[in-house]
Order: C-alpha cells, then structure tokens, then sequence
C-alpha cells in the first residue's frame, strides 16, 4: 500500500525494526508508525517529566508515498516530485499530531519542542532545489550544513520570530540539558550552548563566535560572516 519508484537498493536488508527491544514485523507506513509510537509514548508519559527523539526517516529515499498522499497531488504530472509532495505532506501531518497530542495533554507550555533536519538537500531523486544556497547534502557549502531549525514552547518562546544568529544542532542537548537542570559531567566539554537566553532576548550577542563542521577530509570553519572550508575530497584539496 506504498507506491514505490524504480530500481532501489535493499534499504531493509538486516536491518530489522525494532519495539521494546523485540524486532517486529511493521505493516503501517513507517511515517505513520512512528507517529503512532510517539502519541503512545506521550499518552503513557503525560504526567512526568518525559524526552521524546521522534526520527522521521521522511523525507529521504527510498522514495515511497501511500496511495492518500499520492491522491493529494494528483495534478503534479512529475511522478518522483508527486511522490516527494506526498512524503513531505504524511510528515507535515505526522508532527501535527504530536502537537495536538500535546495540547490535549495540555502540555504546550511545559514542553520544549525542537524540529530540525539532519542535513541540507536536496538529491536529484528528491526534485528540490536548495537555491539561494550553493551545494547540497555531503558538502560543507551553506546547502549542504544550513537546515531548518525551529523551536517552538507556549507561554516562553515569543511565536513566529526569527532567530537570525547562527546555532548548531549541538546547542540541542545543551539546552534541554541546562533546562532538566541535568548533573552533566564536570571533566568534559561540550560544544553546544543554552540557547533559552538567546531566543528570549536575554541576551542579545551571537551564541557562538566560531562554529566548525567536518565531512571526511570535507572541512569548515565560520567566524561571524566569515567562512573558510574545503570541500575537494583529498585532504590537499583547495581552501576557499
């Protein structure tokens, strides 16, 4: 009941999914599935403190959307980019779920969400273009590392702003990290920053004064506008 496209590489070979620690035969759209296990977790967990890492593997190949989304855009005539609409749409709807749990929970205002993608895009697969950005997944140009990052907690976080200073993904766990009030180990630094006083305007410098990224022999640094890195795939390769 997924429309599927093409010559795909086995994306499931031992690779089994997994509930409770017991490996399970999954028959829902793994979208939808995992949306079911996170309302589940939350409905299970709404009267304690709780951490819930939701990891879509939406929007991503292999490229499979079920037959409602790919009736949704029927009037795309490009069959990969309907199938992109589709996925990206199961998802958009998946974490309007998770929300709305939250509100019937009537837990908005004493959770900290976070949504944030794993890297830039797109891939010829995928029909998307990363324009104004250069480069895309696997390079360390703006495509390839800027990503959207978004925050949301009612009653704290003021809604629809644009935070327009650099973050990192790391700054994730040193957030929630600082608001558990978490024992954290003293002999070891971490990279990220609490980002609380930032985004409320507490504070009003930029988080980080240099920021660094690595793929490979793939490198960059960032300090304030400035930017170097090297994306030739020989360590000796040019630095722009």
């Amino acid at each position: 009941y997924s429309t599927h496209l093409g010559n795909e590489p086995d994306y499931d070979a031992d690779n089994p999914s997994y509930r409770g620690g017991q490996p399970i035969v999954e028959e829902k759209y793994l979208t939808d599935a995992f949306t079911r296990e996170a309302v589940d977790f939350i409905d299970r967990n709404a009267d304690c403190p709780f951490f819930l890492y939701l990891a879509y593997n939406a929007v991503h190949s292999p490229m499979q959307a079920t037959d409602k989304y790919m009736k949704h855009f029927a009037e795309i005539k490009d069959i990969q980019r309907r199938i992109f609409a589709g996925m990206l749409s199961n998802m958009d709807d998946s974490v309007g779920e998770v929300l709305e749990k939250l509100r019937q929970e009537k837990l908005e205002e004493n959770t900290l969400v976070f949504f944030i993608s794993d890297n830039g895009g797109p891939t010829a697969e995928l029909t998307s273009s990363n324009l104004p950005l250069r480069g895309g997944k696997g390079t360390v140009y703006e495509g390839g590392i800027r990503v959207p990052f978004l925050a949301q907690w009612k009653g704290t976080l003021p809604k629809g702003r644009i935070y327009r200073q650099p973050v990192v993904s790391l700054d994730v766990y040193a957030t929630a990290a600082a608001l558990s009030k978490a024992s954290l180990p003293k002999n070891k630094k971490f990279d990220g920053v609490n980002l609380m006083p930032y985004l409320t305007g507490e504070k009003k410098e930029p988080p980080h004064q240099k920021l660094f990224w690595r793929i490979g022999t793939r490198a960059a640094l960032r300090v304030g506008d400035w930017k170097l890195l090297r994306q030739g795939k020989r360590a000796v390769g040019s630095w722009e």
